[in-house]
């Protein structure tokens, strides 16, 4: 399968979650943490002292059917974000969502709550309608 690249303007922010939310350039990080992963695998170690000292929140979601842990964290003040995302997640895995949103509408949300600017998640879901599956 050819490698995918993303348009300009969507760039990925994985492995720079904690050090964007702690020069306050982004407000909230979602991770998936799927049974057996190492808690290394998603960077909770580098966010633990940052939890710990209270500098950066953490939710977390364990889902009963899949066992895949949820993990939010989110600086102080911005939890309504990590509890929005909790709430549509659950909405998602329900079904419900699909009933009111669009999946260009979640994404726009996600994308929102993660503090990602209207141009980029513009950019992104033009990007992912256009890719063949």
């Amino acid at each position: 399968m050819p490698k995918r690249t993303l348009p300009p303007g969507v760039g990925p922010h994985n492995g720079r979650e904690l050090e964007m939310m702690l020069q306050g350039e982004k407000p909230m990080a979602l991770f998936a943490a799927e049974p057996g992963m190492d808690a290394g695998d998603i960077g909770d170690a580098l966010f633990k002292p940052f939890v710990d000292d209270g500098h950066i929140l953490k939710f977390s979601y364990i889902d009963p059917g899949t066992s895949v842990e949820e993990r939010r964290y989110c600086l102080p003040t911005e939890e309504w974000r990590c509890k929005l995302s909790l709430l549509i997640s659950q909405m998602c895995r329900d079904g419900e969502a699909f009933d009111v949103f669009t999946r260009n509408d979640l994404a726009r949300l996600e994308g929102t709550l993660l503090g990602y600017p209207k141009d980029s998640i513009e950019a992104f879901i033009s990007h992912a309608g256009s890719l063949k599956f």
